[in-house]
């Protein structure tokens, strides 16, 4: 690092420590890996790194860019010193380059021990070899948001550990934080998946508790309904939302604006059912990559049950509601929607709605 870039870097450190309240220390490692990726960035700008554990995910300030990657690590509880891998391990990057300097903010989430009691969240401890490729795909990232390049798409994928046993949500700070939607991505994992049904439940009954009394309404998952064929009696209501996906392969994650949620609701002796089914989509990068489930955030859902809600209004009670829906909260996409690796596309049923 040179002269100017070291001294920009502390002062704005120093200034941002008063600001916070909290020292912000970043391991060596992580600041001579970061600049010697980003020094072939636009010559005259100045780049500095800085953990901040204040960041929160989908909610960069004003100004400030986003990027989202998982990767490898290993943790070690500091009550009974056991250790265990983790191939699910959250990195977040906020950056903004402004009058030629930029910073970049990261925090990487925690994990606890699942076996003590009231354990402490451990910080990750990730290779040099995967922080390297975290940061050589930060810089591509860069380049894309900060500088409107378009370089090549290969970003380098993390090397995995043999992980024995499944992701915990329990012992997870970002699914803690209530980040369910961005860390706990349904993949056969039961408990996983029992907490995202958990969510959509609950912000249902909150959506259709003021449905006309003595009638009961429940949502269910049902991964065998297909768009445009309901069953006799059964009403339909297809709607797009946003969505963050991650390779359960390689640990890449995107986000799409074209993921396609479908309804089919039937009320019948005061007993109101919907069935939703949220198509999936998978990795370009990887060969034979499985389909994976979104991961909608809380707001999203909530967007998607009161849109829901109304509909049933309309075609189960015969009510007149104002034909304006809610818009969901579209995410920052800078590649177009890919047919071949969304699984509404390639059935031939995906809908721009």
């Amino acid at each position: 690092m040179c002269h100017s870039q070291k001294l920009f870097c502390d002062l704005y450190r120093q200034a941002d420590r008063v600001t916070a309240g909290t020292d912000k220390m970043v391991p060596p490692e992580w600041t001579r890996i970061f600049q010697n990726e980003a020094k072939d960035l636009e010559q005259g700008d100045v780049w500095c790194l800085e953990f901040d554990y204040f960041i929160r995910p989908e909610n960069p300030e004003q100004g400030w860019k986003e990027y989202i990657r998982s990767t490898s690590a290993w943790f070690t509880c500091a009550q009974c010193g056991r250790c265990w891998p983790s191939n699910r391990v959250m990195v977040f990057f906020h950056m903004r380059l402004m009058d030629r300097q930029g910073i970049v903010k990261v925090r990487p989430f925690r994990q606890n021990c699942k076996k003590c009691n009231n354990a402490p969240m451990e910080e990750p401890s990730i290779a040099s070899n995967n922080i390297s490729i975290l940061l050589k795909n930060l810089v591509k990232k860069i380049r894309i948001k900060c500088y409107n390049e378009r370089p090549e798409n290969d970003n380098r994928y993390f090397v995995r550990y043999d992980v024995r046993s499944h992701h915990e949500p329990d012992h997870y700070e970002a699914c803690i934080e209530d980040q369910l939607s961005k860390c706990c991505v349904v993949t056969g994992n039961s408990n996983s998946q029992k907490m995202v049904q958990q969510e959509w439940t609950r912000i249902f009954q909150n959506k259709a508790k003021n449905l006309k009394q003595r009638d009961s309404w429940h949502l269910e998952s049902d991964e065998n309904i297909e768009p445009n064929k309901p069953n006799l009696g059964w009403k339909q209501y297809i709607r797009n939302t946003s969505a963050r996906f991650t390779c359960t392969n390689c640990g890449r994650g995107w986000p799409s604006n074209r993921v396609m949620v479908v309804f089919h609701m039937r009320l019948k002796n005061s007993q109101g059912i919907v069935k939703v089914r949220r198509f999936r989509q998978n990795c370009k990068t990887c060969n034979a990559a499985p389909m994976e489930e979104p991961s909608i955030t809380s707001e999203n859902i909530s967007i998607l049950l009161e849109n829901l809600v109304k509909k049933i209004r309309i075609k189960c009670y015969n009510e007149r509601m104002g034909k304006r829906s809610r818009h969901f909260r579209s995410f920052d996409v800078n590649s177009p929607h890919e047919p071949a690796h969304c699984e509404a596309c390639i059935r031939g049923i995906c809908t721009n709605n």
